[in-house]
């Protein structure tokens, strides 16, 4: 049974609800004292918990609307409904630990081919010193070609190490910064902002209807939409560079989520620059094409919610945690109000 449900379980008894609510679980047949009435008040009540995402509540959600409307409260259904709140529970972290895999094995592949392009350059060093040696003559010559032979081999190695530190912050999809550099960026960003008291907005850009998209196009074409909507984002930000040398920083945040820190911005300001993002993303004409490069289909719009957050103006307190907290929420506010907008964080009202 999950533990965050029975951590928040009343000590006896089931959770309190209102006249309202107890009424309407009595309509539709809810057992009274039972476990299906705490695990539904439970359910209703997830809204409410910081240690979900938005596609988890609208899951969980739609799950107790589904155990409502079936109206079958044995044990085994009780079961049923515990184990797939399990799995939307544990789902991110799936998809963490299998995208952390992939990321992985892809690493140390090249790392592996890197060792066998270093084993090529110590032969080769090694059989240049010796020749250097048995052919005899002048000993300056000799070193300078031993001394040419390590230089090479130690450019060659740096040249290798620095690639490995690139790809070990870049998406292996799409190409931009992946969730390790946007962790290692923000950080330094937030403490910039707090020290000289600068504004720092971030936004969070979730693409909307992602798992409807994934299956009714598959899995490969969800990937290229992942594809499209990090190529927008980092020719923006290449562009906002160039015209007007200001820092955006995106990065895949994980599944069909991207992050965007934007350095020296207010939050007005990049809302409208998420606007303009969201604009971009929604004209795209995405095309599906065959693997000989023929398209099949076309006319194909993706979507994405957004939602934009200021570090001193909506934090508690400044921090990255506060600071992606505040941006989640307010992309929250754009899916659950139609999806397909920016949304600007608003501090609950005393």
């Amino acid at each position: 049974m999950n533990k965050d449900w029975q951590r928040n379980k009343p000590a006896q008894g089931v959770p309190a609800c209102s006249d309202a609510v107890c009424a309407m679980l009595d309509r539709v047949g809810v057992p009274r004292n039972s476990k299906w009435r705490g695990l539904i008040l439970y359910m209703r009540g997830i809204k409410d918990y910081d240690f979900l995402d938005n596609e988890q509540k609208e899951q969980i959600q739609a799950l107790v609307m589904e155990v409502l409307k079936v109206r079958d409260f044995s044990d085994e259904k009780f079961r049923e409904v515990i184990k797939i709140n399990e799995r939307i529970l544990s789902a991110p972290w799936n998809r963490a630990l299998t995208r952390t895999l992939q990321e992985t094995a892809s690493l140390v592949q090249e790392f592996q081919e890197t060792l066998f392009r270093h084993k090529g350059g110590v032969q080769k060093l090694e059989n240049v010193t010796v020749e250097a040696v048995e052919t005899g003559g002048d000993v300056e010559r000799m070193l300078g070609t031993i001394r040419r032979g390590f230089r090479e081999m130690a450019s060659m190695i740096e040249k290798d190490a620095e690639k490995m530190v690139a790809m070990s912050l870049t998406d292996a999809l799409t190409g931009i910064h992946n969730r390790r550099a946007f962790d290692s960026h923000v950080g330094k960003a937030v403490e910039r902002a707090v020290a000289e008291g600068k504004p720092l907005s971030l936004f969070m850009c979730d693409i909307d209807f992602f798992k409807r998209f994934n299956d009714e196009h598959g899995h490969r074409i969800g990937d290229q939409a992942l594809v499209v909507v990090g190529s927008i984002l980092k020719g923006f930000a290449e562009e906002i560079k160039q015209l007007e040398d200001r820092d955006i920083f995106p990065a895949r945040y994980g599944g069909e989520e991207f992050a965007v820190t934007l350095a020296d911005i207010g939050k007005d300001e990049a809302e409208e620059l998420a606007e303009i993002i969201r604009r971009k993303i929604e004209r795209y004409n995405f095309v599906i094409r065959d693997p000989d490069g023929q398209i099949l289909v076309g006319g194909i719009k993706i979507n994405v919610s957004i939602g934009v957050a200021e570090l001193l103006a909506d934090c508690a307190s400044p921090n990255v945690d506060h600071l992606v907290d505040a941006a989640d929420k307010a992309l929250y506010v754009a899916k659950s109000s139609g999806r397909n907008q920016v949304r600007a964080y608003e501090r609950p009202r005393v």
